[in-house]
């Protein structure tokens, strides 16, 4: 908190997971036990933007695990689309009782018992992009890796510019493969690159740009908070062309750390953000 998250930089936390024995069981066939009836939100990103379709949760694991076979045994395949940013606790109910060894003393007092209710669920094959973007509402990110390994490339809040950025949070440039010809100034971003795997913890500062690509095929989920600082700055971000509706969410999360509203009544207008799609 004083050397990473208070100088707002970011870093990762190789095994900070392991103490938290449960995650260990969340396996693709554990996680068809507890919720494979449930219709899943997958998302694909196409240059129109981001695609849509629903899917029972059983129905996509088969397709992953179908993939997999296509992979191994060199059969091109299509890929599946990616479960990508849905609430952890529409899939895992009991999330909080698997989660109670990790410090919930990392976050600000506020979100207390109920911050897994903040946290947001990724599952996907091998080869699942997100492309270069920043969290909308400015948040500090925390990154659980539970199984398979991704590949971030970041970039500080300060090279937005250099990144060619379109409709608030997203980037017109490809991180992985810029094309300098169309976008020069990426060419002198600051930017650095770090793969995270099982049981590794991710910390991102507010703003932090990043691409995330999928080396496995990847189970993770992060929660989105603010400090009081960081909601500060999120709320006056609207000066700077922060969505109105992004400016709402913040001045929610801004009414419990600055005005004292307890979680529980805050959280009924905040949920409808954890499948917020921008």
């Amino acid at each position: 908190m004083r050397d990473y998250v208070a100088m707002r930089q970011p870093v990762v936390l190789r095994g900070a997971l392991k103490h938290c024995d449960a995650l260990s069981d969340w396996t693709l066939s554990s996680l068809r036990e507890r919720a494979g009836s449930r219709f899943i939100t997958l998302k694909a990103w196409n240059a129109s933007g981001i695609c849509v379709t629903k899917s029972r949760l059983d129905s996509y694991i088969d397709a992953l695990d179908e993939y997999d076979r296509a992979l191994d045994a060199g059969v091109a395949a299509a890929a599946p689309a990616y479960l990508h940013d849905i609430p952890l606790t529409s899939v895992i109910c009991d999330a909080a009782v698997d989660l109670a060894p990790f410090p919930k003393q990392f976050f600000p007092k506020w979100y207390g018992a109920d911050w897994t209710t903040f946290a947001q669920m990724f599952l996907g094959p091998t080869g699942s992009v997100t492309p270069l973007h920043f969290d909308c509402l400015l948040t500090h990110n925390l990154f659980f890796q539970v199984c398979g390994r991704k590949r971030f490339i970041l970039l500080p809040q300060e090279e937005r510019a250099k990144c060619y950025p379109r409709d608030w949070r997203w980037c017109r440039v490809d991180a992985e493969k810029p094309d300098i010809d169309r976008f020069p100034l990426f060419n002198e971003a600051r930017r650095g690159e770090v793969v995270v795997g099982p049981m590794d913890l991710l910390y991102l500062p507010p703003g932090t740009l990043h691409q995330v690509r999928s080396l496995d095929r990847s189970l993770s989920f992060n929660v989105d908070w603010h400090t009081r600082r960081s909601v500060a700055s999120g709320a006056l971000a609207l000066l700077e062309g922060m969505p109105l509706e992004n400016v709402y969410y913040n001045l929610l999360i801004a009414l419990g750390l600055w005005g004292g509203v307890p979680a529980r009544h805050i959280l009924p207008y905040y949920k409808s953000y954890l499948s917020y799609i921008s």
